[in-house]
């Protein structure tokens, strides 16, 4: 019984086919993919604060682009602990496009917020599906994010880094820490003559700095290698992933918040280093404010100037300023976030019932606001366009890549000759990438 049953199915399906025009009758049945529920960027962006700086930093009409302008979800602001669990400070959808960070110590070290900014990855590749992520740091959350990539060399599922304002080079401003842990030791261990000195000293200097202290973890890592520090001397030489977009952005930056250049205060600490030796015009640099505009292109650090190629694979950009306050207010750094050309990945044709279709697969950061055109070339033609609703994310093989369908109706299917299907792909920046093949 069962045995006649599949053949009047076989025979069945038989006829159907049959029925068919050749064309479309070769073609495999397409078969619906996993879709992602609710993602609508490939690669989830992940926001980092800087030095002394909140993950609030962030938020207002900045990230207004990506929810307004882009459509994105907020996913949360993510804060991990030493033992690297992650909880969600701010809540946010799981599947989201977009989150930022909140570094549990402001002015630790690099590394430590480094190990954080690891956690926080793994969280949002956990929750969203997403096997890279685009980072954007600004200030020392850039520093955190290259010595990730430094740490997970071969494994940091990363797609793009975005630096803002970030000190690679280390800041003159920087030497403070030296000052200022030079007169803690001279306070506390120095000789009859030297110790009320140093303290006066000391308490100058201290009332001069803001929200980060002098002699933090942070200022000590940020000292430049040519002023003694180790710490960006030793990430300066670590191989970087050759996979990452590298897009250093550069304007005129704070390393932080202080009033040592304030008139009264800086006199007062120039007399008071006199102590123990030294000028406060040493701790500044010239012409680009704390930071350098040499030291925020990640272009100079020297594992990319041991060869031309490497150097070529990071970019630059350059804002009149990146203050935080211009953060707060522009959507500039947004949208070089997400610049960049639409990636073709392939196509293929397929049957639906009766009928054809042209299946497109392409990468975009914001595969939404993409279009796809098909051109159709041969003794009948047909232009078909489909919108930003008609573009899906999908679970591939590569990770999330968006996916086009254009149904194939109203050609001549009996045509002897055959097609020449040409796909173009435009994006929101304007940007097109073309491909064909032929039917």
């Amino acid at each position: 019984m069962r045995q006649n049953l599949l053949l009047v199915l076989v025979a069945v399906l038989s006829v159907g086919c049959a029925s068919l025009p050749d064309r479309i009758a070769r073609l495999p049945e397409y078969r619906q993919t996993c879709l992602s529920a609710s993602m609508k960027v490939p690669y989830p962006i992940i926001l980092l604060h800087g030095l002394g700086q909140k993950a609030d930093v962030w938020h207002g009409p900045a990230t207004e682009y990506f929810r307004r302008d882009l459509g994105l979800t907020y996913g949360g602001e993510l804060a991990a602990d030493r033992s690297g669990n992650v909880r969600r400070v701010i809540a946010g959808s799981g599947q989201a496009d977009f989150f930022t960070v909140a570094f549990s110590n402001p002015v630790d070290s690099v590394n430590a917020w480094r190990d954080e900014l690891e956690a926080c990855i793994n969280e949002v590749r956990r929750s969203t599906g997403a096997d890279r992520v685009i980072l954007v740091g600004y200030s020392m959350g850039g520093l955190a994010a290259r010595a990730y990539l430094c740490k997970r060399l071969t494994d940091h599922h990363v797609k793009r880094l975005i630096t803002i304002g970030t000190p690679h080079l280390g800041s003159a401003m920087a030497k403070i820490w030296d000052v200022t842990t030079s007169l803690a030791e001279c306070a506390r261990d120095g000789g009859i003559l030297t110790r009320k000195p140093c303290e006066l000293a000391l308490s100058a200097v201290r009332s001069a700095q803001d929200d980060v202290p002098f002699d933090s973890w942070a200022i000590r890592d940020l000292r430049r290698p040519e002023d003694g520090g180790q710490f960006l001397r030793r990430l300066g030489k670590l191989a970087h992933p050759l996979d990452v977009e590298y897009i250093s952005v550069i304007g005129k930056v704070d390393l932080v918040n202080n009033t040592l250049s304030k008139g009264t205060v800086k006199e007062l600490v120039r007399k008071a280093l006199s102590v123990i030796g030294g000028t406060v015009d040493d701790i500044f640099d010239t012409g680009d404010g704390v930071v350098s505009a040499r030291s925020q292109n990640m272009a100079n650090i020297e594992w990319f100037n041991v060869e031309p190629s490497r150097r070529r694979m990071a970019r630059t950009v350059e804002l009149p300023t990146v203050h935080t306050r211009h953060l707060s207010t522009s959507s500039d750094v947004q949208r070089i976030a997400l610049d960049d050309k639409p990636e073709y990945k392939g196509a293929f044709l397929a049957r639906t019932g009766a009928g054809a279709q042209l299946v497109v697969d392409f990468v975009d950061h914001v595969p939404a606001l993409c279009s796809v055109a098909l051109d159709v070339h041969g003794t009948s033609a047909i232009v078909r366009t489909i919108t930003a609703s008609d573009v899906r994310l999908i679970f591939g093989d590569d990770g999330l890549v968006a996916r086009a369908i254009i149904p194939l109706d109203g050609l001549d299917l009996m045509e002897p000759e055959p097609y020449r299907l040409k796909v173009t792909i435009t994006n929101g920046y304007g940007y097109t990438v073309t491909s064909s093949l032929e039917w």
